[in-house]
């Protein structure tokens, strides 16, 4: 014997009456039930929160299970942000020197584009006084 999933009842058997085809029936939205492409934002705040309490935890359970001590364990991470600041503050300084570079680039691929085109327009103005 198969499984054809679950059984119907409570009358629900009996066939849907079909709308009569001169009137069309009216619907109203029902307020209870959300259309299915809204975020459901308490949802997302719940997951959110779930998450970061997560994050807490581990970070506690992994300072708690250390093999140092606190006072080693803050200096690890003392040393391990200064270097991590020293190299955010190299890489910063060589992204400015980038952006300065290419802002200087524009500015001169854009005094080229003007230069060009003030030298066609001339040479059409030229040529429209040859013409007449």
């Amino acid at each position: 014997m198969s499984y054809a999933g679950p059984s119907r009842t409570r009358g629900s058997a009996r066939p849907a009456a079909a709308p009569s085809p001169g009137r069309a029936k009216a619907t109203r939205p029902r307020p209870d039930v959300e259309p299915a492409d809204e975020t459901d934002w308490q949802q997302v705040a719940i997951f959110g929160v779930g998450v970061a309490l997560g994050i807490a935890v581990g970070a506690g359970a992994a300072l708690l299970a250390a093999p140092q001590t606190g006072a080693e364990t803050r200096a690890v991470l003392r040393a391990r942000a200064g270097r991590l600041g020293r190299a955010t503050g190299r890489r910063s300084r060589d992204a400015w020197d980038d952006l300065r570079d290419e802002i200087r680039d524009v500015k001169r691929a854009i005094q080229r584009r003007k230069s060009r085109r003030a030298a066609e327009r001339d040479l059409r103005r030229e040529a429209e006084l040859e013409g007449s």
